[in-house]
């Protein structure tokens, strides 16, 4: 990847000097260079950054263009990306800058395997061989087929199949269709950015109480896009595989940790399971499959053997809003019933600063933060308007807080020139939107998602891992965005709350 050129090029054309790059993310003159000159490559968070800055998707600074845009791709030999597993097979992606695709072309060389333990696969779609060099073996079910030179071979991939050479070395083409690629659905240009950075990551292991077939059909998206390498699956084994007989696709991928006690302890000796692997450093983000709130959320604050950060627990909703060129963070719209308790000012503090590190984990280095009300104007009349004020006063260290700012002040900069305000640092630009009671945090999520259609990820912080609730009404791409964002804030977390330096990121990365 040559990101020092095509940031050159992306410079050049929007008319951006280097001094406000260096300024944007914070690089000195030497970093900088090393950057533009291929020698250093930029860490997930700054390209983040970068993105956002030029106005672009990640795509367009990694590949020299927008993936999602292309019609037609050429991959030149030199261009393939290859991968080796254990001692017996190495295969090349012949597209791997394609994005949104729908098949998977590959070259692929198997070995005569030394260990007589066949990887079995099982994945929705459906696979295309067309044998090049040597014989092998397809096991397709219980039926085995012979493949000679010359010969092809089709079948469904959601079948429990095998490979094996029977030479010492076979060579074949192999075409994987799979379903739609969630970067492929989503529309706007942040999000795809988001699903960009999380599969650059390096793979993330999730832990699954309680699965159902909703929570582990979200959990097998995350492992069919790359973003997650493990799953945990915590509770009863014999519950899971009658519950989820049809979703349990990867089986390799699976991990159980059998729970048998009586049915009354049951949810809770799951909820405690789950959160020790998390403890144990086994498992990077904690999801919530069927089990209730109650005992689930206990488990993680649990003084003792929780994974309690002292915070507030709060959720973000980040969403791509039509007509805002930049993501829009929204907090709480579906935990905390007010933002204020006892009336505190300083309880409010918990809510922000969650969201700024969610913001920053995506790459957004100083979050601009509007605390909602429905007027910019202090009133005793109002008391969540002052205590807002309060808030303002305060010293931010990585943010810009202002409040009590209305809906249109906050986010259009049309609506602040037209009410005369000037030198506010958060009107009409805010990051982030406080609201000071669930209620509105509520209405304006169902808004934007069943009026607007915009497109969201919710992510529960204040723990010592993200926590990913799902329900049944979301939709495959909101579960799939929600994994992401946790992934990366995940990310964010095990690398010092984003003080990675240039480099580190992509440089581990698969």
């Amino acid at each position: 990847m040559k990101i020092g050129r095509h940031l050159k090029e992306l410079l050049e054309i929007k008319g951006v000097s280097l001094e406000s790059v260096a300024q944007a993310l914070t690089w000195n003159r030497g970093t900088l260079e090393s950057v533009l000159a291929d020698e250093l490559a930029p860490s997930i968070s700054e390209l983040l950054r970068l993105a956002t800055l030029l106005g672009v998707g990640i795509s367009r600074l990694l590949y020299g263009q927008d993936q999602v845009e292309q019609k037609a791709l050429k991959t030149s030999k030199n261009e393939r990306v290859g991968v080796t597993r254990r001692d017996f097979l190495h295969y090349e992606s012949l597209a791997p800058a394609f994005a949104g695709r729908h098949l998977e072309p590959f070259i692929v060389d198997i070995f005569q395997e030394k260990s007589q333990e066949l990887d079995v696969s099982r994945h929705p779609g459906e696979e295309f061989l067309f044998v090049l060099e040597g014989e092998l073996e397809v096991t397709v079910g219980e039926t085995a087929y012979r493949l000679e030179p010359g010969d092809s071979f089709y079948f469904d991939s959601v079948l429990p199949h095998t490979l094996k050479a029977i030479t010492p070395q076979a060579r074949m083409v192999a075409v994987i269709y799979k379903s739609e690629s969630m970067l492929h659905l989503t529309q706007g240009r942040g999000m795809k950015s988001l699903i960009e950075a999380a599969q650059l990551l390096p793979r993330q292991n999730v832990v699954l109480v309680c699965p159902d077939p909703v929570s582990l059909s979200a959990v097998n998206k995350g492992i069919e896009e790359g973003v997650i390498e493990r799953a945990f699956l915590v509770g009863s084994v014999e519950r899971t595989r009658s519950k989820c007989s049809n979703e349990l696709l990867y089986l390799k991928r699976y991990e159980y940790l059998d729970v048998e006690v009586p049915a009354e302890r049951y949810e809770e000796e799951a909820a405690r399971a789950g959160v020790a692997l998390i403890r144990e450093g086994k498992g990077d983000m904690l999801m919530k499959g069927s089990i209730n709130t109650a005992p689930f959320i206990k488990a993680v604050l649990n003084r003792e053997r929780g994974i309690g950060t002292g915070r507030r627990l709060s959720i973000v909703s980040i969403f791509e809003l039509p007509g805002v060129e930049r993501l829009v963070f929204l907090t709480d719209p579906g935990i905390n019933p007010e933002l204020f308790l006892h009336d505190d000012p300083a309880s409010g503090v918990d809510i922000i600063e969650n969201a700024v590190d969610v913001a920053r984990s995506l790459g957004v280095e100083r979050p601009k933060v509007a605390l909602l009300e429905a007027n910019e104007v202090p009133s005793a009349k109002i008391p969540t308007t002052l205590m807002e004020r309060i808030l303002s006063e305060r010293d931010w260290e990585l943010a810009d807080v202002y409040g009590p700012l209305s809906y249109d002040l906050a986010l259009y900069p049309q609506a602040v020139a037209k009410k005369g305000i000037v030198g506010n640092p958060v009107a009409g630009q805010a990051d982030i939107l406080v609201v000071p009671h669930i209620s509105g945090g509520n209405f304006l999520y169902k808004s934007w998602v069943f009026t607007m259609g915009a497109e969201v990820a919710n992510v529960v912080l204040g723990a010592k891992a993200p926590i990913i609730l799902t329900s049944r009404s979301d939709s495959d791409l909101t579960k799939f965005l929600t994994i992401s964002a946790s992934a990366l804030y995940s990310h964010f977390l095990s690398r010092g709350a984003g003080q990675a330096s240039a480099g580190a990121e992509l440089a581990s990365a698969p």
